[in-house]
């Protein structure tokens, strides 16, 4: 144990850390990871911790909670984020997004930097170098100012600012992934899946956005690759196979044997959403928002990944099969439950 090189890593209970762990360890990696609660809740699907995993009690937007323990680490990757869509304007949940995404990140590259930590990784994302217009750009893509969520918008004050401190010396690689899937996942996808063969949507709204998507197990091949000592201060993207929500029903429904939702169009949405971000200002969660729609209406978050696969030798897998494996895998758990409801 004494001779495996030692990585602090945030955002390591997450979906993609709670892969990311078992691989590093595999590796030959010893683990500090961040969290906010000694006491972690297991989620179906997320691998469970690897041996010997050192917890340490702290969060990011307090520095002085995990200062001390970056000391004596081979490298960092970070990969906590703040993620809702939806968030009403001058709110305080955005306040505190903009405080993770931003100020915190920063202020953990500043520690590490002083700590001496000579490999870093940052977890971006296709987001924060903005829309494509269908074509497919590489890594040095500007955003054009315009943001379809606040999420958005943090994530790429964030990025422009490493990238900064990149240009300045800070030995960080930039990951930047699109969508990522696989098991233990519950983001909007996963939920729009079960909520599906839940019988729970009575339409879909039509749209032309598109986006990408890899399984999870891509995105930490690639996350693993930046750690390789000899990559100093490089961007990669990571993404997968282009799709928009019409194929995902479309696949939904061949897979389960359903008819697929009728078309709703998003203006038609636009009075609801502004009521439901009025409700949500006041707690409760909605299951439509501003936010959500401007996100439907034409988005496309489409990049090009040759230069990981020319100089990392990664690969995106085939996202269409292991897509309709994960699909197929929720549509049965969802079919359990309603036998087991029975």
């Amino acid at each position: 144990m004494m001779n495996r090189p030692r990585i602090f890593i945030t955002g390591g209970t997450g979906f993609i850390g709670s892969h990311l762990l078992p691989k590093l360890y595999q590796q030959g990696y010893a683990l500090t990871v961040l969290v906010r609660s000694p006491s972690l809740k297991k989620i179906a699907g997320r691998p469970a911790l690897p041996p010997e995993t050192t917890l340490i009690t702290g969060d990011l937007s307090k520095p002085e909670s995990y200062r001390s323990a970056l000391k004596g680490h081979q490298a960092l990757i970070h990969m906590a984020a703040d993620y809702r869509v939806g968030l009403p304007a001058s709110s305080s949940a955005r306040r505190a997004m903009y405080q993770t995404n931003v100020t915190g990140t920063l202020d953990l590259f500043d520690a590490a930097q002083q700590a001496s930590i000579p490999q870093m990784i940052h977890m971006s994302t296709t987001a924060a170098l903005g829309e494509t217009q269908g074509s497919y750009p590489d890594e040095t893509h500007q955003h054009n100012g315009v943001f379809r969520c606040y999420y958005e918008e943090t994530k790429q004050i964030a990025h422009y600012f490493l990238q900064q401190k990149q240009q300045q010396g800070l030995p960080v690689n930039i990951a930047i992934p699109g969508g990522v899937f696989g098991p233990g996942d519950n983001s909007v996808l996963s939920q729009t899946i079960r909520a599906f063969y839940r019988d729970k949507i009575p339409f879909q709204i039509a749209t032309t956005s598109r986006f990408q998507l890899c399984h999870v197990d891509r995105l930490c091949d690639g996350l693993i690759h930046l750690l390789n000592p000899d990559i100093q201060r490089q961007n990669f993207l990571f993404t997968g196979k282009d799709f928009s929500m019409p194929i995902l029903f479309t696949l939904m429904a061949e897979i389960g044997k359903r008819k697929i939702p009728p078309f709703k169009s998003a203006s038609s949405l636009n009075a609801l959403a502004w009521l439901m971000d009025k409700i949500s200002s006041m707690g409760p969660e909605m299951p439509l928002s501003q936010e959500a729609l401007r996100i439907m209406d034409g988005s496309t978050y489409m990049y090009c990944s040759d230069k990981a696969k020319r100089q990392l030798n990664w690969s995106e897998g085939d996202p269409a099969q292991e897509l309709t494996a994960f699909i197929r895998t929720l549509a049965d758990e969802v079919a359990a439950e309603s036998r087991l409801a029975k």
